[in-house]
């Protein structure tokens, strides 16, 4: 027997069925810090003097946390601790339309407890120099999302939003 929405309610098409070929799904917590567990790279958002920032940069997920270095003359060192912020990584295969995203939302804060950051082996930064100042984000929300398309990608300018042309 299958439900119908009365008026007023939205339509829930997907209840107890797996969601497939170019439909966005939503990711458990639990996937997404799978994810953020399994990569090391993403991008930070915060405000720096009123306006937007967003940085590329190496982490850690540790602790339900996220774990951010950088040098103590950086300016988000100077902007970022007390701020809420919002962190992001994702994966994308452009060729077959699919892929995932993650965004932790929190509130950043200094690491105080310098034994964490001397035991722990990352986030070792890329760049040269010296970054002892560690960040953590505390996440209020965590979500995330994945495109999963069919089996078999489309054939190059036979996918979503190409036209089709006949000849002749």
């Amino acid at each position: 027997m299958s439900a119908t929405p009365t008026a007023g309610q939205p339509e829930d098409r997907h209840h107890g069925q797996e969601q497939h070929d170019g439909r966005l799904r939503e990711l458990s917590e639990a996937e997404c810090w799978a994810h953020l567990g399994q990569h090391g790279v993403g991008r930070l958002a915060y405000v720096e003097h009123d306006a937007p920032v967003i940085v590329p940069l190496n982490y850690l997920a540790r602790d339900g946390k996220i774990w951010l270095r950088t040098a103590s003359y950086n300016q988000m060192a100077v902007h970022l601790p007390g701020q809420q912020a919002a962190f992001e990584i994702d994966q994308i295969e452009p060729r077959g339309h699919t892929g995932w995203s993650v965004l932790v939302r929190g509130r950043a804060e200094h690491a105080l407890d310098t034994r964490s950051t001397v035991s722990w082996p990352g986030p070792a930064p890329w760049p040269d120099g010296t970054r002892t100042m560690m960040f953590c984000l505390t996440p209020s929300q965590v979500t995330g999302r994945a495109l999963k398309q069919g089996d078999v990608a489309p054939e190059p300018g036979h996918g979503p939003g190409s036209i089709q042309r006949s000849s002749g």
